[in-house]
């Protein structure tokens, strides 16, 4: 107590000892369960989604039950913010959802970001040998590193040391390096297809239609949907079908409706897709060729996923198939049933197109070994109002897509991306100023091309290219390397 006296922290109020404490006795306060400071001001962008979360908010929560190293788990990924906040910290991770849309923005926004480089405790284990944490003050005094004395009166009548307390949020960084998201990868569970002869057999021997009997819950949702739900164009308008309805003794197809003006309308016909298999090429020629004996104006495949050679055969149509065919996505959402909410609706469906690409065997190659490019020349948009297939296809040259990926030994199951390209957009400007200084500007314009870098022969000899249009829809097309045409 005279210890306490003699350093002046005792005060005496009537009758009372009380106790002195200063400010800087503890620069920080603890964390109670009221965050006043992780709110969205009025001056900041509003929340565009219900379940949109500050990041400040996951990265709290991250650092309070988390070590550096540990593994975080996100079911729901939204635009990435737990992947992000993770990556920054140290922190593996693993996110998922059901859309390809947040996906997609996940991905950009991962392979765009920069990060602090911090000071590692055992370079050799990494991040989880944890972070080097140091006590530092600024000009005024105040402590502003991640290590902060935390005095008490105890300390004081002990005449010991303050202990140190670690501020997880406080590590040492350098800021002469420039740390960008390490490798990850982005997989997708897609089921087998099923071949119209499969789904027959699984469906027993009195089976009138292969498709009408495999997935009846998921195609009467789906024409459902399409009696109230329009489709989204690629110039952003909508298209709505009239009258629609399911045809009469009908066996590949699962709907009908009228488009173009109310005294000279056209019928149309639809084919729906499985629910949790993609839409397969034997599937796309028995729907054409009994639109094309009822007379139909045009076909329309509705799926959630397609096959490439499905998609192949979609884009060749006008050659191949005896009539105009399109392939219109579906949204994922529409198989969480009740779930789906009635203002997504103009979400539900859009019209897609197909990219199209060079394969080129280079000249020459290291060791013997031939190398190979992938040149992106454009997207064929597709615009489901033309009937007249000439005049039903809209070009956009590979420099005009806001994404596409590369994935050079495609084994037709998963899809790797070897290389990502960014052309129409600006999220490499970030990245391209924090790191001027290390890479070329040729550098920089090969990432936002639409030519990819050499590359050697895979094992299973299969690219695969990945176009993601403006709206976030994934389109996939493989070559086999034997379809590449030699560099004159």
């Amino acid at each position: 107590m005279r210890s306490l006296a003699n350093a002046g922290r005792l005060l005496l109020v009537g009758n009372s000892l009380r106790y002195v404490r200063y400010l800087d006795d503890f620069p920080v306060n603890p964390l109670n369960s009221l965050w006043t400071d992780t709110g969205i001001s009025g001056f900041s962008d509003p929340k565009v989604y219900v379940v949109q979360t500050n990041a400040k908010v996951v990265q709290r929560c991250m650092l309070m039950t988390t070590d550096p190293g540990d593994l975080v788990l996100d079911p729901t990924c939204g635009s990435g913010t737990t992947a992000y906040v993770a990556e920054q910290w140290g922190r593996r991770w693993i996110t998922m959802d059901v859309s390809r849309v947040p996906l997609a923005l996940a991905r950009q926004r991962l392979l765009t970001a920069t990060f602090p480089w911090y000071e590692l405790r055992d370079p050799r284990r990494g991040p989880e040998g944890g972070f080097v944490y140091r006590r530092k003050q600024d000009s005024r005094g105040r402590e502003i590193g991640g290590l902060v004395p935390h005095v008490t009166l105890k300390n004081i009548a002990q005449g010991e040391e303050p202990e140190a307390e670690t501020l997880v949020d406080r590590p040492e960084s350098d800021a002469s390096i420039v740390r960008v998201t390490g490798a990850f990868t982005v997989e997708a569970v897609i089921p087998a297809a099923v071949s119209a002869e499969e789904a027959l057999a699984g469906a027993g021997s009195e089976a009138e239609a292969p498709y009408d009997v495999s997935d009846v819950d998921g195609q009467a949702r789906l024409l459902e949907a399409l009696r109230h739900s329009p489709v989204r164009l690629p110039q952003g308008e909508t298209l709505s079908f009239r009258r629609v309805r399911s045809p009469a003794r009908a066996l590949a197809l699962h709907a009908e409706a009228e488009l173009g003006p109310e005294d000279n309308p056209q019928l149309v016909a639809f084919a729906f897709g499985p629910s949790h298999a993609p839409v397969t090429q034997d599937q796309v020629m028995q729907a054409a060729r009994e639109a094309y004996a009822r007379s139909y104006a045009a076909l329309y495949v509705v799926g959630f996923a397609i096959e490439d050679a499905a998609s192949r055969l979609i884009h060749e149509s006008q050659s191949i198939l005896p009539l105009s065919v399109r392939y219109v996505s579906a949204s994922l959402d529409l198989q969480m049933g009740d779930l789906l909410r009635d203002n997504r609706a103009s979400q539900v469906f859009a019209a897609i197109g197909s990219p199209e690409i060079r394969l080129v065997r280079l000249k020459g190659g290291r060791d013997g070994d031939a190398l190979y490019q992938v040149e992106l020349l454009g997207l064929d948009v597709f615009d489901p109002t033309a009937l007249d297939s000439d005049k039903a296809c809209d070009h956009r040259s590979g420099e005009d897509v806001p994404c596409w990926m590369l994935d050079t030994d495609y084994d037709q199951l998963t899809f790797r991306a070897s290389q990502v390209f960014f052309p129409r957009t600006e999220a490499w400007n970030k990245l391209q100023r924090a790191l001027r200084s290390t890479y070329e500007d040729e550098l920089w314009k090969h990432l936002a091309g639409a030519a990819s870098r050499p590359f050697p022969v895979g094992e299973r000899r299969r690219i695969a290219v990945k176009v993601i249009d403006d709206r976030g829809n994934e389109l996939l097309l493989s070559r086999d390397l034997s379809e590449a045409e030699i560099e004159p």
